[in-house]
C-alpha cells in the first residue's frame, strides 16, 4: 500500500510540474489534500486517514477536514481469543486567511472547529467484555466525545507553478472531553467524566494535495 501511494504521488508530481502552467502558485479555487507521516517509523503513512477539502475566495479559504479510523486488534501468539475494537471519527470545519496569494509559497493562519468521537471495547472468550476502553485499570484508549477549536498557522508550496502542492501546519488545540463510562459486562466500573486540554499540535505530518 505504501509503495502504491508513493507511485501515485510521484506520478502526480511529474504530471503537474510538466503540464500545469498557471500564473499564480495557488492553482484553482478548490483543493483536495491528504495527510501523510513520512518522517515516522509507522507503517501507516496515512494516519489516521485525514482528507481535507478547501475552497478559496480572495485572501480567505473555507476548509473541511474529515478523519476516520477503525482498528480490530488481536494477539494471535499469546491471546488469540481476545479482540480489541476501536472506531474514530473527527470532523473539522474551519476558515483560513492567506498572508500572501502570489508566488509558490503561500503562508496562512486559520481556525478549525473540532467535533470528534471515539468508541472502544475489549472482547474475550473468557470473562466479561469491557466497553468504553480497552481495560479497566489503565483506561487505555478510552472512548469519548470531544469538541473544541484549533488555531493553526501553516503554509503551502506549489510545485512547478501548477496546482500540485505540499504543506505543513502547526496549531494550538483546546478540547473539551466527555469521556464514556467504562463497563465490565453490564456493571459500570468507571462513570462518565469530563476533562479539558489545551496543547500545541506540531507533528511530522506532511500534507499533499492538488488545487483545480
Amino acid at each position: 500500500m505504501r509503495k502504491f501511494i508513493l507511485v501515485i504521488a510521484m506520478f502526480l508530481i511529474t504530471s503537474f510540474m510538466v503540464g500545469a502552467q498557471t500564473e499564480q502558485g495557488g492553482g484553482g479555487d478548490i483543493a483536495v489534500e491528504l495527510t501523510m507521516t513520512p518522517f515516522t517509523g509507522s507503517e501507516a503513512w496515512l494516519t489516521p486517514g485525514y482528507i481535507k477539502g478547501r475552497y478559496f475566495f480572495g485572501d480567505f479559504g473555507a476548509r473541511l477536514s474529515v478523519g476516520t479510523g477503525m482498528l480490530f486488534s488481536t494477539d494471535q501468539e499469546h491471546q488469540p481469543e481476545t479482540v480489541k475494537n476501536l472506531s474514530f471519527f473527527d470532523i473539522r470545519p474551519g476558515v483560513e486567511y492567506y498572508l500572501s496569494r502570489s508566488g509558490q509559497a503561500l503562508p496562512f493562519v486559520g481556525l478549525d472547529l473540532i467535533f470528534a468521537n471515539q468508541k472502544t471495547s475489549y472482547d474475550a472468550s473468557v470473562g466479561a467484555p469491557v466497553t468504553g476502553a480497552w481495560d479497566i485499570e489503565n483506561l487505555q484508549n478510552r472512548g469519548f466525545f470531544a469538541f473544541g477549536f484549533n488555531l493553526v498557522a501553516g503554509g503551502d508550496y506549489y510545485l512547478g507553478g501548477g496546482g500540485f502542492f505540499i504543506g505543513t501546519e502547526l496549531g494550538f488545540e483546546f478540547l473539551y472531553f466527555n469521556n464514556h463510562e467504562v463497563k465490565w459486562g453490564e456493571e459500570i466500573r468507571i462513570p462518565k467524566t469530563k476533562t479539558a486540554q489545551f496543547k500545541p499540535t506540531l507533528s511530522s505530518v506532511l500534507r499533499i494535495g492538488v488545487a483545480f
